[in-house]
Order: structure tokens, then C-alpha cells, then sequence
């Protein structure tokens, strides 16, 4: 995953932001949002934005 694609161009929060938030103990994507506001304005990404959190809190448990 390229860490610097961004999610959500209303907070210009990256894959990196999410990945970083999850480091730092989200263990949900409730938690992701949270601390980043990923999806929290216009909402378009948030589809997207679960599908990439999912993915990284399966690539953390392993």
C-alpha cells in the first residue's frame, strides 16, 4: 500500500495517517476516525476508508 495515497481530501488524511493511528492503539475503524476525522466531513470516503483500516488491523494482527 503506498502510505502517502490519500483517503480523504476533505482532512487530507493519508494511508500513513491511518496506519499510524492504528500503530498507536485504534483497534477499530471508529477509534481510526476518531483520531484522524477520516470520513467525518462529506462522507464520500468512507467506503474506501473502512475497506483500507480493515486491511490494516488484518496486516497488524499477523
Amino acid at each position: 500500500m503506498d502510505m502517502n495515497k490519500t483517503v480523504c481530501t476533505c482532512y487530507g488524511v493519508t494511508i500513513g495517517d491511518l496506519k499510524e493511528a492504528i500503530e498507536n492503539g485504534a483497534g477499530s475503524f471508529d477509534e481510526v476516525q476518531e483520531i484522524t476525522n477520516v470520513s467525518t466531513a462529506c462522507g464520500s470516503c468512507e467506503e474506501y476508508a473502512r475497506n483500507v483500516v480493515e486491511e490494516l488491523l488484518k496486516e497488524q494482527e499477523s
